[in-house]
C-alpha cells in the first residue's frame, strides 16, 4: 500500500516520486530554490568531530532553518557496528519519510556479510543506496575485496558514495580504477575528492559513471566551473556532510558560484532527483 507524504515546499505545481516499492513522496517543485542534500549523517561522531548537532531534531532544526527539503543520511561510525548504524538509519527514516533517505554503510572488510547487508538494505531497511568510507574502513577503493559488494550494488540498482580524499586507502586515482572495472555502477564521489579535488575532478571526467559530491570540497571559485567544464552539470550533486560541515557555507559554494541558475537547480536537487529514481512528474 502506498505512503503519500507532502514536502513542504512552497510552489504552485505538485510533482510525485515513488521511493522503493511502499513510500509515495509527493514534491513540489521549487526551481533552483529547493535543495536535496545527498550526503550527511547521523549518529555519534568519529576522529576529531565534536558531540554536537548529531541528534535526528538538530537536523531537523538545521534544515529548516537553511531551506534543505530532503536529507540522505547513513550511520556516522563508519567502521563500528554498520549493521545496528544502518537499522538505526532506517528508523529514522521510517519516523520522518518526508525529511530523510537512508543510505547504507557498507564494509568489505566484512566479506559475505557485506554482501548480506546489501540485500539487507534493499529487502528490509528500505535504502536507497550504499556508502563507503574506504579510509575509516581501511580498505582501498579498488581493492578487489568490493568487487562482490559492488556487483550486488549494481544488481539491486543501488547508488554507491564514496568518501574520496589525498589518502593511501581513498584517493581518486582508486575510484577511477573501480569505475574503469565496474562502468555499470554509478559511483558517488564524495567531496570531489578533497584535497585532491584538481586530480579527483579529473579522474571523473575520463569515466561517465563517476558523479561528483560539492560536500566539503573547497571553497574556491574555479571548482566548481572546473567541475561543471570536465563533467558537466548533470554530473554533479550536493551534499553538506551535517554535521560535520557548517550547512551555510556549503550552500553558498552553490548558490554564490559564477554559473547560471539552472546549473545551480540541477546540482541543489535535479541531479539527486534522477539518480535515486525520484523521476518527478506531474
Amino acid at each position: 500500500m502506498l505512503k503519500c507524504v507532502a514536502l513542504k515546499v512552497a510552489s504552485i505545481s505538485r510533482r510525485s516520486a515513488l521511493l522503493g516499492e511502499n513510500t509515495l513522496i509527493c514534491l513540489k517543485e521549487e526551481g533552483e530554490d529547493m535543495i536535496i542534500d545527498f550526503h550527511s549523517h547521523v549518529g555519534d561522531p568519529w576522529y576529531s568531530y565534536w558531540k554536537k548537532n548529531v541528534e535526528v531534531k538538530d537536523h531537523l532544526a538545521s534544515m529548516d532553518r537553511y531551506g534543505i527539503k530532503l536529507r540522505c543520511i547513513s550511520w556516522w561510525q563508519a567502521m563500528n557496528a554498520p549493521d545496528e548504524g544502518n537499522a538505526k538509519i532506517a528508523e529514522v527514516v521510517r519516523k520522518h519519510p518526508d525529511r530523510f533517505l537512508g543510505f547504507s554503510v557498507i564494509n568489505p572488510r566484512w566479506h559475505k556479510a557485506a554482501i548480506d547487508e546489501v540485500l539487507r538494505a534493499k529487502m528490509d531497511l528500505g535504502m536507497v543506496g550504499l556508502k563507503f568510507h574506504p579510509a575509516a574502513c581501511h580498505f582501498h577503493s579498488d581493492s578487489s575485496c568490493l568487487d562482490k559488494v559492488v556487483e550486488k550494488g549494481i544488481e539491486l540498482k543501488f547508488p554507491m558514495l564514496f568518501h574520496c580524499g589525498a589518502d593511501e586507502y581513498s584517493n581518486p586515482r582508486n575510484l577511477g580504477n573501480l569505475a574503469a572495472r565496474y562502468p555499470e555502477a554509478t559511483i558517488i564521489m564524495a567531496h570531489m575528492g578533497e584535497e585532491a579535488w584538481f586530480e579527483g575532478i579529473s579522474i571523473a571526467g575520463r569515466y561517465p559513471n563517476i558523479i561528483l559530491d560539492t560536500t566539503g570540497s573547497f571553497n574556491w571559485y574555479r571548482i566548481m566551473n572546473f567541475g561543471i567544464e570536465t563533467v558537466g552539470e548533470e554530473r554533479i550533486v550536493f551534499g553538506m556532510d551535517f554535521p560535520a560541515y557548517n550547512p551555510g557555507p556549503e550552500i553558498a559554494k552553490v548558490r554564490d558560484a559564477d554559473i547560471t541558475e539552472e546549473q545551480k537547480a540541477k546540482i541543489f536537487w535535479k541531479n539527486t532527483a534522477r539518480i535515486l529514481g525520484l523521476n518527478l512528474k506531474e
